[in-house]
């Protein structure tokens, strides 16, 4: 019966649906997906408006803009393989006086392979598109299990984790630091599944610690890779070192050659320290 409801539902709908920009908005919903699938991130940005909000899955994230939704994009490819999405259902939407608007929604699976732990998705959730007069997507909205996800595709366990300590003085206001430092998490947050924690504290009267766990060095790399230039994070990394002076950093853990190597252009005073011993989890 609940497959014979959601095969009926988009017919009844669309039969009855009076909005002519409908029929173009989902053709370039549908595209969007296909794009991702596809890798193709260019073509995904062409079909969205430089205004859009997007709105992520994870508890207390707050929406996002253009350059974050382009971001988080661009690290779902990096982080997956094989990136397909099946769709249950695709549905129009309404506006708050259940008008149609030429909106999309759809309930749908995700599937893929994650590339650092070669484990399965196999992700169920909802959403949804709103578009402008150009059908352009203006806002859109992920829903579902952020949480399930990573437990199920990326290791509980860390054996090779790296801790980041990092000593840094302020050169902005407090508030100005404390705007900055929600944005800058969220965004890391958002971006790199394998960053286990990233925390700022402040530890002295002009001074911030800097706290950031990794699943290995590998992960750490990423995380450089993404503020390098030309990286995903780039221009946000520049706002960074605007706001702080990094003084040094501390890395606990075996730190591999690679991460060594990835550092050494930054030109910061960095200490390593071997693990003897520990568990992570």
């Amino acid at each position: 019966m609940k497959k014979l409801i959601l095969f009926l539902a988009p017919i009844i709908l669309l039969s009855c649906n009076s909005n002519p920009d409908y029929k173009r908005n989902l053709a370039n919903a549908q595209k969007l997906f296909e794009l991702h699938g596809q890798e193709d991130l260019d073509a995904q940005i062409s079909l969205v408006s430089k205004d859009i909000k997007s709105i992520p899955p994870l508890y207390g994230s707050k929406p996002m803009g253009y350059d974050s939704y382009i971001q988080m994009l661009k690290g779902y490819h990096e982080a997956f393989d094989n990136i397909k999405y099946t769709a249950e259902v695709w549905l129009p939407g309404t506006d708050d006086n259940g008008n149609f608007d030429g909106s999309v929604r759809t309930y749908g699976n995700w599937t893929g392979t994650n590339v650092a732990t070669g484990k399965e998705l196999d992700l169920n959730g909802y959403w949804y598109f709103n578009f402008d007069k150009n059908g352009l997507v203006t806002e859109q909205g992920d829903f579902f299990d952020a949480g399930g996800m990573f437990n199920a595709v990326y290791d509980v366990n860390h054996p090779d984790e790296i801790m980041s300590v990092v000593k840094m003085t302020v050169k902005k206001s407090a508030a100005e630091v404390e705007d900055f430092v929600d944005k800058y998490q969220n965004l890391v947050n958002r971006l790199e599944p394998n960053s286990l924690s990233f925390k700022f504290t402040k530890t002295g009267k002009n001074e911030v610690t800097l706290i950031e766990r990794y699943t290995n060095s590998d992960a750490l790399i990423t995380h450089i890779k993404n503020i390098s230039p030309d990286g995903a994070i780039a221009k946000d990394f520049e706002e960074f070192q605007d706001t702080f002076k990094i003084n040094y950093i501390t890395l606990y853990g075996d730190s591999t050659d690679k991460l060594k190597a990835a550092i050494a252009p930054f030109q910061i005073k960095t200490s390593y320290v071997p693990l003897i011993a520990g568990y992570s989890r």
